[in-house]
């Protein structure tokens, strides 16, 4: 599990676990992940 998120209201507000303030330089694949769901518009993969 990279973290988690919480949608409230058309907001998103997404904890990853592991990182500090500078995320992309601490977990550089999870990043790239959740900022290429942003860019490309669709939802953050779950697993169940």
């Amino acid at each position: 599990v990279a973290g988690r998120f919480v949608e409230y209201e058309g907001l998103t507000m997404v904890t990853v676990r592991g990182a500090g303030h500078l995320v992309p330089l601490n977990k550089p694949s999870q990043s790239l992940q959740l900022i290429n769901s942003f860019m490309q518009g669709v939802a953050l993969p779950t697993q169940n």
